[in-house]
């Protein structure tokens, strides 16, 4: 691994355990992050502080980003793009919109830069525990470049096409996610009332052509103890389905199953829920909220 310091934006619960992997490979880190003191943990251990994003790349020729959604990748590249130049490497690892990284890296590379995107998936879990799938748009000399730090991060790294494949790549992979979350909770409600212990039924869907990541993980870790803690939250899903709605309506496909989970996220979106992680969907259904509140 290159002793070569690497610039890393946005150390929010994602971002914080995927620097602290580099950190542990021997990665010199200059960081930022909106909020100063989400920083600390990864200063503590040795990394440096940037004051502004393009304080970041003044520091660092590659530049890793993740943050919450397009608009805040709009935000920190407005600062970072007078900075960059030949030899700068951005790999953005938000869950964003494919137009809005298209388009930031024709700017990026008008100024002699280049630019992955490559969105994650496999949660805080798979943050802290480095097993995260990344998906990658961009060339593959970019690629090559950015692998053995993509590499500690995450236990599978896809090549999914040119720059803005990965991200799309993210909303179908999220509208499959909660399309299954929403069925299984569906499912599961109809089988409370048909006298079956929902526990039951999660563990038998797990070992039968009905399994998903909802039946095998959601369910008995997150939706039947009431803790909803996964660590993304229904804010950001429902984000992703309606990107995944725009780009099925940008490619021509009808999405009438992406609609359906859209519009259960959307009702939970204008009440309590609001703010809670996305498996508490499932309380849209009757599911128990937390510490055992009834159905």
């Amino acid at each position: 691994m290159s002793a070569e310091p690497v610039g890393f934006i946005g150390t929010g619960r994602m971002g914080t355990p995927m620097a602290g992997h580099l950190l542990d490979a021997g990665v010199p880190l200059v960081v930022h992050d909106a909020r100063a003191d989400a920083a600390r943990p990864l200063l503590e251990r040795g990394a440096a502080w940037a004051a502004s994003p393009a304080a970041v790349a003044a520091g660092a020729r590659t530049v890793l980003t993740i943050v919450p959604s397009s608009r805040e990748v709009e935000v920190v590249y407005a600062d970072l793009l007078p900075a960059l130049g030949p030899g700068h490497l951005m790999v953005e690892m938000t869950s964003a919109d494919p137009a809005s990284t298209r388009r930031l890296a024709r700017e990026v590379a008008a100024r002699g830069a280049a630019m992955l995107d490559a969105p994650v998936s496999g949660g805080v879990k798979g943050a802290v525990e480095g097993t995260l799938a990344i998906m990658v748009g961009g060339g593959a000399a970019d690629l090559a470049r950015a692998r053995p730090l993509l590499e500690r991060m995450g236990k599978r790294v896809f090549h999914v096409g040119d720059v803005g494949a990965g991200h799309a790549m993210k909303l179908v992979n999220n509208m499959t996610s909660a399309a299954c979350l929403v069925a299984t909770a569906e499912a599961l409600a109809v089988a409370v009332r048909a006298g079956i212990d929902p526990a039951r039924a999660a563990d038998i869907l797990s070992a039968s052509s009905g399994r998903s990541n909802a039946s095998e993980l959601k369910f008995p870790r997150y939706i039947l103890p009431g803790t909803f803690d996964s660590g993304f939250t229904l804010a950001l899903m429902t984000k992703d389905i309606d990107g995944f709605v725009r780009l099925a309506e940008e490619t021509g496909v009808e999405a009438p199953v992406a609609l359906a989970a859209a519009e259960y996220f959307r009702r939970a979106m204008q009440g309590p829920l609001a703010a809670e992680d996305h498996t508490a969907i499932a309380r849209v259904l009757g599911f128990p909220g937390r510490e055992g509140e009834g159905r």
